[in-house]
């Protein structure tokens, strides 16, 4: 995350050095992997050209998911699990940006920069018009 960091600050000071607009939109998405419909994965991978049958076995890793709770007074009874990905696995981190990356496609040519860190992404963009004064960002 420092580099993000950095390559920012890099960015906005080169900005302000030429005196131009500089534009940026921070999108927080750690709620988001818990929300992803299992039907938008699936969509995703068909989108993607994923084999059918690497599709199938995913599924039957989604399927039928329950989980429990352990507290101070024991453990919850079993619930299921119908949406988001599983935690904890290798595969979910891919999935997750295999969907965002599907879910982007019509705004990744307009937008010139977008950075993607972790669970946040940021679309920056400048315009045309230069500034008078100084640049407050």
């Amino acid at each position: 995350m420092t580099e993000a960091i950095y390559l920012l600050h890099q960015l906005i000071q080169r900005f302000r050095e030429r005196t131009r607009n500089l534009h940026m939109v921070f999108i927080d998405l750690e709620k988001a992997y818990d929300k992803v419909p299992r039907e938008v994965f699936w969509w995703t991978l068909m989108k993607k050209r994923v084999p059918i049958k690497y599709i199938d076995i995913m599924k039957d890793m989604y399927d039928r998911v329950v989980a429990n709770v352990r507290t101070c007074e024991g453990i919850t009874s079993n619930f299921s699990i119908t949406i988001g990905f599983h935690q904890g696995s290798a595969l979910s981190p891919f999935l997750f940006v295999i969907v965002m990356d599907e879910l982007t496609t019509s705004i990744q040519d307009e937008i010139p920069w977008c950075m993607l860190f972790a669970d946040d992404i940021v679309l920056v963009n400048e315009t045309r018009d230069r500034i008078n004064a100084k640049l407050e960002l």
